[in-house]
């Protein structure tokens, strides 16, 4: 299969009109040979993701998140990017992500995490103009906030910045996965119970209190179910190319506590006076499978 055939196949499936405006998806890099067999399918396209493609003979890397997402000036080797594209020419490997377009589908991003916290997905938080799904995701709850924070920081493997909601049971959760501060007001308008996002900034929790609960255990940690989700998704439609999905570990973060810490909420409030953030700490492990 050419890989502009396969991209066909990829917009198909996603259509790229359905992304966030001005979002970089679509076909990155494209390989001198211009066929895709073997698809290596990753979060986020780093160097140890580019010599595991070369590793397993695989001649395109799907990534969610874009690995270009402003135009380069110049291939300079001091510059993480600019290593990587280099590489994947090097290598003739192509490059094509999908990111937003993955999003805004009905069974995307935010549809897989909702299901694996045991919420059940209602609809979009801005719903797309003229075709199915959108941004973020309204669904409903049966939990309570502490039992939903359990849950939140289990099945995404961390620890988890909060600020309470008001409300002990909880009905309403919006959810966008990844940077999703932008769509609060949505969520605040759909009366929405509880928010969970990422890279929350200190002065949102500032201003998610009395207003709504506020949850963020990490940008990778709500993506991470996202390669084995593109897998089953279109593996079906191209039964002629092996997807596999990449063992690389790609998240930046990492997280350090004290012995002492770990005996303490992360709070520096004693409990019951501002509030509690009864966190916990955990890690979250890389997995593999080929599937044709």
């Amino acid at each position: 299969m050419l890989v502009r055939e396969f991209q066909r196949l990829v917009d198909a499936v996603l259509p790229p009109k359905a992304a966030m405006y001005g979002d970089a998806i679509g076909l990155q890099i494209a390989s001198k040979h211009s066929t895709v067999a073997r698809v290596l399918v990753c979060l986020d396209v780093t160097e140890e993701v580019v010599r595991e493609a070369i590793d397993t003979t695989c001649d395109t890397i799907l990534t969610f998140h874009p690995l270009i997402f402003s135009p380069l000036d110049r291939l300079d080797r001091s510059d993480r990017v600019s290593r990587c594209v280099s590489d994947c020419i090097a290598a003739d490997i192509s490059v094509i992500s999908v990111h937003t377009s993955y999003d805004a589908l009905p069974q995307g991003t935010n549809h897989i995490l909702a299901t694996k916290l045991g919420l059940s997905p209602l609809t979009p938080l801005v719903p797309n103009d003229g075709i199915a799904g959108g941004m973020g995701l309204l669904a409903s709850c049966a939990f309570t906030y502490s039992e939903l924070l359990e849950r939140v920081s289990d099945v995404c493997g961390g620890p988890v910045r909060h600020c309470p909601s008001e409300k002990a049971d909880v009905r309403w959760v919006a959810i966008v996965a990844g940077s999703g501060m932008p769509f609060f007001n949505d969520a605040v308008r759909l009366e929405a119970d509880v928010f969970i996002t990422a890279d929350v900034k200190y002065h949102a929790f500032h201003a998610a209190r009395g207003v709504i609960g506020l949850m963020d255990p990490g940008h990778f940690e709500m993506e991470q179910f996202v390669p084995i989700g593109l897998i089953e998704l279109l593996s079906p439609t191209m039964p002629s190319v092996l997807f596999v999905e990449s063992t690389v570990m790609t998240n930046p973060v990492q997280y350090s506590t004290s012995q002492m810490q770990k005996t303490k909420t992360f709070s520096s409030y004693p409990q019951g006076s501002h509030g509690t953030a009864d966190q916990s700490l955990g890690t979250t492990n890389g997995r593999g499978r080929a599937v044709r």
